[in-house]
């Protein structure tokens, strides 16, 4: 039986992150991830979903602004814990598979970003204001259009602590065999 130690130690072990440095994430690690993320499966192969990049901290200010005036549980809070890059997920509303072929890329993703060094964490809030028209204001000069709709969000940056704690263990996820 074939068994890549490395890797499922790199499962084992990857933490989402709650805390960033403001040091910059290089432009040829960001899209490494994404293009881990590219690679992920789809359903039928339709390789709907489009990737935004978002480093412009006027930009990713103003989702965290708009995000803890709309959603109350975040109040006063950075979505995106400091991160100094954001990675949004969109794919066409009418795609049945839209969420699944996102989550499939935002796994990808964050298992490229610990490979790299780098923290990440997925960030729920902008799928939830999906449909929210100042969040589609603030990207359509980005490209989003009325067909498409947020499906997920991956902040990435560099960690203000230790990034392999070493593994935590699985008290919940029950595992049940049919044999």
């Amino acid at each position: 039986m074939y068994r890549d130690p490395k890797f499922l130690d790199l499962i084992h072990n990857r933490r989402s992150i709650r805390e960033y440095t403001a040091e910059p994430v290089y432009r040829e690690a960001l899209a490494a991830i994404v293009e881990a993320g590219r690679y992920a499966p789809s359903g039928m192969n339709r390789q709907m979903t489009t990737f935004y990049i978002i480093t412009d901290q006027k930009l990713l200010q103003a989702i965290s602004e708009l995000v803890s005036g709309k959603l109350p549980p975040f109040a006063g809070r950075d979505c995106r814990y400091g991160a100094p890059a954001l990675i949004l997920l969109t794919n066409k509303k009418e795609n049945p598979s839209a969420l699944q072929d996102s989550a499939c890329a935002m796994e990808n993703m964050m298992l490229a970003a610990c490979a790299m060094g780098l923290g990440s964490r997925w960030i729920n809030q902008p799928y939830k204001l999906s449909d929210d028209p100042d969040l589609r204001a603030l990207l359509a000069p980005l490209g989003l259009t009325d067909a498409d709709r947020v499906t997920a969000s991956l902040s990435v940056g560099h960690p203000a602590g230790e990034l392999f704690p070493g593994p935590k263990p699985r008290t919940g996820n029950p595992v049940v065999w049919a044999e």
